[in-house]
């Protein structure tokens, strides 16, 4: 067995054809870059690249591997340099009340391309990320299974796009049967979806959704694994072998969707959940926040305690006082990221850095910074504490 450190959802703002593939996302997002920084600077060990459906993008992983810049697993997936890459895409679906995103995995392009094939009629623009599909969920799961590919709902909290933020109370209402996996996203974390009583036995991710470079591994998960393979990744998502040991996220506060915004005043609305309208002008033209719709609908307690699965975390970058310059020599000294957040010590940190940012760093790792909360779409702020 291996731990390994994994982020499973990125995107791929252009093919090196210049078409666009994630209209929101950077251009800088192509295949090459994305490799590069999820190795070198981000430090991570696995990715799942969320749009390898777009023929631009598999032409790109077809030249990298004529070019020996990635290398077929014998378990699937795709070497390069210590890093796997699982092929992966996403798609949107009308389920219960609403449309939501949800998350594939293949073990090779062959598989990726058979999946294409399977419900090519029913996309309109297969270049484009997380494009609409017009099928039954049921016919999408018949497709990923005819393809040996694994699945499961994408950010599922999230009034947009997320299953429960936006879909069902219940997946049983709506899914043929609970998914052996789930993306939490980035306003919740463990214990919140554990108020979730279908979830128990369910798989829990959390993972980056990077629409640019800086944000790859700003969610990221610690796994234990059979091998660094699509294999060791599908017995894990089913129980079989290996486990998710620790997500690594964003504080819950800090969500760009936590809390429930009104559209009327442009704030975040501030109270004791559920906020399902505004309290200050009564309107419900509302986003409504994650956690106001999870004490909404959860049937089981939402603790208060940490779960000690579930480490909150802030990119570097996000930290007071570091700006590229102060980045640039953190990396210099100590190579990646994940080696920065996790392992570097104190007085290392202090020699490099200066006390305050190290101190920083520290209560990071430590989950003990504070928040303001986001909501609406705009995410929370670290609270300098140390000022």
């Amino acid at each position: 067995m291996i731990n390994l450190y994994a982020d499973l959802h990125i995107h791929i703002g252009e093919s090196l054809d210049g078409k666009a593939v994630k209209i929101t996302a950077a251009k800088s997002l192509n295949l090459p870059n994305v490799l590069e920084v999820s190795r070198h600077i981000k430090g991570l060990a696995m990715i799942g690249v969320i749009d390898a459906q777009s023929p631009g993008v598999r032409n790109d992983f077809r030249q990298m591997i004529m070019a020996g810049k990635l290398r077929p697993l014998p378990g699937g997936g795709y070497g390069a340099e210590g890093l796997t890459v699982i092929l992966g895409t996403e798609i949107e679906l009308s389920v219960g009340t609403g449309n939501a995103h949800f998350l594939a995995y293949f073990p090779t392009i062959e598989h990726i391309e058979g999946y294409v094939k399977k419900i090519h009629p029913f996309l309109k623009n297969w270049q484009l990320s997380s494009q609409k599909g017009h099928l039954g969920v049921k016919q999408w799961l018949e497709a990923v299974a005819e393809n040996e590919g694994i699945w499961l709902p994408a950010h599922a909290f999230t009034p947009h796009k997320g299953i429960y933020g936006n879909c069902c109370k219940s997946l049983l209402d709506i899914l043929p049967g609970l998914p052996q996996a789930l993306e939490i996203g980035l306003s919740a974390d463990r214990q919140m979806a554990k108020s979730i009583s279908e979830l128990d036995e369910v798989v829990l991710f959390s993972n980056s959704d990077a629409h640019s470079l800086p944000k790859i591994g700003r969610e990221y998960n610690l796994l234990k694994l059979s091998e660094a393979s699509f294999q060791g990744l599908k017995e894990l998502v089913y129980r079989t072998n290996g486990e998710v040991l620790v997500n690594y996220g964003l504080p819950p506060k800090y969500g760009k969707y936590h809390r429930t915004y009104c559209l009327v005043c442009e704030q975040v609305a501030d109270g004791e959940p559920p906020l399902l309208s505004c309290p200050t002008c009564g309107s419900t033209q509302v986003v409504s926040g994650v956690l106001d719709r999870l004490v909404s609908i959860a049937d089981a307690e939402m603790l208060s305690i940490t779960d000690p699965r579930y480490i909150y975390q802030i990119p570097l970058r996000e930290l007071p006082g570091i700006g590229p310059k102060m980045y640039g020599r953190l990396l210099e000294h100590f190579g990646t990221e994940m080696n920065v957040l996790h392992q570097v010590p104190e007085k290392d940190l202090v020699q490099v850095a200066g006390e305050k940012i190290a101190q920083l760093i520290l209560l990071s790792r430590q989950g003990k910074l504070e928040f303001q909360a986001g909501g609406g779409g705009v995410f929370g702020k670290v609270v300098d504490i140390l000022s």
